[in-house]
């Protein structure tokens, strides 16, 4: 039986030195990346008609919303797909800026109602507060005496024609 010739390395003098590239000047100018070539093939855009309107929407997109229509049927592998393609797009980590509390003082009960009343203490209790102008105002509409009603019967006879 007869057994294959091995591989010969080439030549010394055309050996790559250690430590040197083995495609010096790089991609050829005009080669395109497979992430560039879906890149555009994702971005072009299309026309679709959906609920009887026609719009413009790139590919992805169209595929996303597919995507979307057959999970809410109940495939499971594209709403696993659905939750990959969010990983890709979520925001890597909130960037705060300002103070940060981190644990909360503890407080008793009364303590943290104390601290609520003192800082309440000058705010007015919602639905408590009485709107003087809106009362004499309808005092003023029905006809009854009020200083409103008064300067607004006077404005009216000075400026009326």
């Amino acid at each position: 039986m007869m057994t294959k010739p091995r591989r010969r390395s080439p030549p010394i003098a055309t050996q790559f030195r250690k430590g040197t590239s083995g495609n010096p000047k790089g991609r050829p100018k005009g080669a395109v990346s497979i992430e560039r070539l879906t890149r555009q093939f994702a971005l072009k855009t299309e026309c679709v008609k959906i609920g009887g309107k026609t719009e413009r929407m790139t590919r992805l997109e169209i595929a996303i919303l597919k995507l979307k229509a057959v999970a809410a049927t109940g495939n499971t592998a594209a709403a696993v797909q659905i939750e990959w393609l969010r990983g890709l797009t979520a925001p890597e980590a909130l960037e705060i800026e300002g103070p940060v509390l981190l644990s909360p003082e503890a407080l008793t009960e009364e303590e943290w109602i104390k601290r609520q009343e003192e800082a309440n203490k000058h705010k007015k209790e919602p639905g408590t507060e009485i709107d003087v102008e809106t009362n004499e105002f309808l005092k003023a509409a029905r006809g009854g005496p009020s200083p409103l009603g008064e300067a607004l019967l006077a404005f009216h006879e000075k400026y009326s024609i």
